[in-house]
């Protein structure tokens, strides 16, 4: 588990080890609501840490719905249900389709609850005290979106598997694309700010500066 403190926001780091996944934990310092953005395997880790620090998920935010992003929904919200879950509208079936998530072929099925909430591109959310800009950003799979947070330092992107540390997502899957993907990824992620940290589904964080300077795919 790796915190990140950004002023008056909160992000935590909790690695599923299985796929080596990153889920998060976000909240507001004073604020006892929390949001949570893709619950991979292992979800008893984010349980015992939201509980260990007496917090309340108000929302699950899922980037794609590939297996190791979703699979830890149905155990959070069997704590917290009336904990919301927000998902592209291209991406809902993968929720409730092990075929669409990609569990089956790998030998195991996956699903979990229907979405609570479809999100399009550009949808402005304001979620346990933080205003979060929806962008579509798709090429990994077609509905896959990334979230955007105002903070009073600097802007915090999650970006799901579109883009890693100097590396982007894998775009054969099924519903992938790699053409729409590269331009996506330019226009909804590298037009903003260089000083913008992004915390993607998979290793370390980064910036949008470093990946414009240094990202061999981009």
């Amino acid at each position: 588990m790796t915190e990140n403190n950004f002023s008056e926001i909160i992000v935590e780091t909790i690695l599923s080890v299985p796929f080596q996944e990153n889920g998060y934990l976000i909240y507001r310092v004073g604020n006892q609501d929390c949001l949570l953005v893709d619950p991979g395997f292992e979800p008893e880790k984010i349980i015992e840490r939201v509980e260990n620090k007496k917090l309340n998920p108000v929302a699950i935010l899922v980037t794609h719905g590939h297996a190791d992003h979703i699979a830890g929904i149905d155990a959070i919200k069997d704590v917290w249900n009336n904990c919301k879950i927000y998902i592209g509208e291209e991406e809902k079936e993968k929720l409730i389709d092990a075929e669409q998530n990609l569990s089956a072929p790998f030998g195991f099925a996956v699903t979990v609850s229907p979405a609570d909430i479809l999100l399009r591109n550009g949808d402005k959310l304001n979620l346990a005290g933080i205003s979060i800009e929806v962008r579509h950003v798709p090429g990994h799979s077609k509905g896959h979106l990334v979230y955007l947070l105002t903070t009073d330092s600097k802007p915090i992107l999650f970006s799901g598997d579109v883009i890693f540390k100097q590396s982007i997502g894998r775009s054969d899957f099924p519903d992938g694309n790699p053409a729409i993907q590269i331009e996506a990824i330019r226009s909804q992620i590298l037009s903003l700010p260089d000083e913008t940290i992004i915390f993607a589904g998979h290793g370390p964080a980064t910036t949008v500066g470093e990946e414009r300077r240094t990202n061999p795919y981009l």
